[in-house]
């Protein structure tokens, strides 16, 4: 017998067309889950269904750029779902603009991707037609918000934000049990930050870890793992926390 089983229940996880969203839906796939995919790219979503164990899993395509009402979305999820036990947000994007270059334009669609979209997508999950009692909510902070590094304000604090909602979100959500936890890993090596490295045109970056020593990169399948915990009834003693599983970033 597995310690983690997601048998009979239906998982949405965001970003889920690369990297520790990919991971994510991959493992809660394993574990019996019925996986809801969503991304901003078609092809990629595809993909990541094709890998699926199981039966049953869905993809849709949604972009959280500039949504302030996410219903028609949990709509057209529930018509093809039924309701949902649990959510892992991964959709995120980088941040790395010098201060001085920082406008409040720049520092918006980091915001709105990395943040708004959280709390949108949880006060939409919150409501019992789209939720069963006892689900869980596990979104992806960053431990750079305990190790910063320069120029990436944009990112750190829109994690930063993200991590400050989830107690109290938890509070609001105790009455159904529902759960809501964030998860900080280190430096982990996905196809976003190999694009970042590209855009600095920085190797020294990625061959650093990020900012951190080699021996602290992390992979997606590791941090999933910590997911699917999270997502399980094992963890039914945990809400309102960050669990730091770093590999040992700080």
């Amino acid at each position: 017998m597995q310690p983690i089983d997601l048998t009979g229940k239906t998982v949405l996880v965001t970003g889920a067309s690369s990297g520790i969203g990919r991971a994510a839906a991959l493992d809660c796939s394993r574990l019996g889950a019925k996986v809801v995919l969503t991304g901003r790219d078609a092809k990629r979503l595809e993909e990541t269904r094709a890998r699926l164990s199981g039966e049953g899993h869905l993809s849709l395509v949604q972009d959280f750029s500039g949504q302030e009402d996410l219903e028609p979305f949990f709509r057209k999820m529930l018509s093809e779902t039924g309701r949902l036990d649990g959510m892992i947000h991964c959709a995120g994007i980088p941040g790395v603009i010098p201060l001085r270059a920082l406008s409040r334009k720049q520092l918006e669609p980091v915001m709105e991707i990395n943040f708004y979209s959280f709390v949108e997508l949880v006060r939409q999950f919150a409501k019992k037609r789209y939720s069963r009692d006892g689900a869980s909510v596990v979104a992806l902070s960053a431990a750079l918000i305990h190790r910063p590094r320069p120029y990436e304000l944009a990112y750190v604090a829109s994690k930063a934000a993200l991590e400050a909602a989830v107690p109290v979100l938890a509070m609001e959500l105790r009455g159904r049990k529902i759960r809501v936890n964030s998860l900080s890993p280190g430096a982990v090596r996905t196809e976003m930050l190999d694009r970042l490295a590209e855009e600095l045109d920085n190797r020294d970056f990625l061959e650093s870890g990020g900012g951190a020593s080699a021996v602290n990169w992390q992979t997606p399948e590791e941090v999933a793992k910590v997911c699917a915990f999270l997502i399980s009834d094992a963890a039914s003693a945990i809400t309102g926390r960050n669990i730091l599983a770093d590999g040992g970033f700080l």
